[in-house]
C-alpha cells in the first residue's frame, strides 16, 4: 500500500491498483525514440501483473501502530515480502511464464537496488539471498522453455529480457510518482530503455501544480496525449487496532486518481 497526502488524511492506494497504472502505461508506450514493447500483450500484462503478490495482505493489511494506518509498502521487513514476492510470482505464471519472468526479474531489480546487504541483519540477508537464488533458478528455467517457442525467440534474447526488464522498473517507479503526486520541480524517471540498448531520463511535472495534468520530457508514447487512471481509498482516521483499521478501509470513500499525460 502507498500513500497520497490528501488534507488532513491520506489516500490508500493498494500495490495491484499502482501496478495497474504501470499497465496503462506499458500499453501507451512506444514511438520513433522508444521501442514499443515485445512481445506486446506479455511485456503489458507483465507490468499490470508486478505487485500482484500484494493481492492477499491487501484485503488484510497489517497496522502501523506509530502511524495508525496501513503499512505503507517500504516498512514491510523481508519475512514478509520475501514471501509476497514468491507469491506473486506464482500467481502471475497461472497467466504466463513470460509475465511471471518478468514479475520475478522486477523482484531482482527491487532487492539489488534497495536492499542494503552490509545493513541488514544475517537472517533478513538469508531471507533474501534465498529468494533470489529461487528466483534466479526460476528465471533460467523460464528462458529455457520460452526460448522452445519459435514466436517467442528473438524476445528471450539477453538484450531484449534486458529492456523489458528495465521499461517494466521505469513504469512502476513512473506510477509511483503519479500515485504519491508530483511534487514542485518534477520527478526524473532512470535508466529508462529507448531504442536498442540506449536508456534515458524522463522528467514528469505537474502543470501548475495540477497533479491530473503532467508533462512528461522526452515523450516515450505512441499518441501525444496519455490518460490513465487508478483507484484509492479515504482515510481520514487513525486507528488502535487492525480490526477498526480494516473496517475503515472496506467502508472507505473511493478516490479515482485520473491523470492526462501530454508532451512539454
Amino acid at each position: 500500500m502507498l500513500f497520497r497526502k490528501d488534507g488532513d488524511g491520506v489516500i490508500a492506494i493498494g500495490q495491484p491498483s499502482h501496478s495497474w497504472l504501470a499497465g496503462q502505461f506499458v500499453r501507451a508506450w512506444g514511438n520513433d525514440g522508444f521501442a514499443r514493447p515485445a512481445p506486446y500483450e506479455e511485456v503489458c500484462l507483465g507490468a499490470e501483473l508486478h505487485d500482484i503478490g500484494w493481492l492477499s495482505w491487501e484485503t488484510a493489511p497489517t497496522l502501523n501502530h506509530e502511524t495508525g494506518r496501513p503499512h505503507e509498502f517500504r516498512e514491510l521487513g523481508p519475512a514478509v515480502h520475501t514471501a509476497l514476492w514468491t507469491e506473486g510470482v506464482e500467481r502471475a505464471e497461472v497467466f504466463g511464464r513470460y509475465p511471471a519472468l518478468l514479475v520475478s526479474l522486477h523482484a531482482d531489480t527491487i532487492y539489488s537496488s534497495y536492499f542494503d546487504f552490509d545493513k541488514a541483519s544475517p537472517d533478513d540477508a538469508r531471507l533474501v539471498r534465498d529468494f533470489l537464488e529461487d528466483q534466479h533458478a526460476f528465471q533460467c528455467a523460464a528462458l529455457e522453455v520460452l526460448g522452445a517457442d519459435p514466436r517467442l525467440a528473438a524476445d528471450v534474447a539477453p538484450e531484449a529480457v534486458e529492456r523489458n526488464r528495465r521499461l517494466v522498473a521505469a513504469t512502476d517507479r513512473m506510477s509511483l510518482e503519479v500515485c504519491w503526486g508530483i511534487e514542485e520541480g518534477g520527478a526524473v524517471i532512470p535508466d529508462v530503455p529507448t531504442v536498442g540498448n540506449d536508456r534515458a531520463s524522463l522528467t514528469i511535472r505537474a502543470r501548475n501544480g495540477d497533479l491530473a495534468d503532467l508533462t512528461v520530457d522526452p515523450w516515450p508514447f505512441a499518441s501525444d496525449r496519455v490518460e490513465a487512471t487508478c483507484e484509492g481509498r479515504r482515510l481520514r482516521e487513525r486507528h488502535a487496532d487492525e480490526a477498526g483499521l480494516r473496517a475503515a478501509l472496506r467502508n472507505a470513500e473511493r478516490a479515482g486518481l485520473h491523470a492526462v499525460l501530454r508532451p512539454r
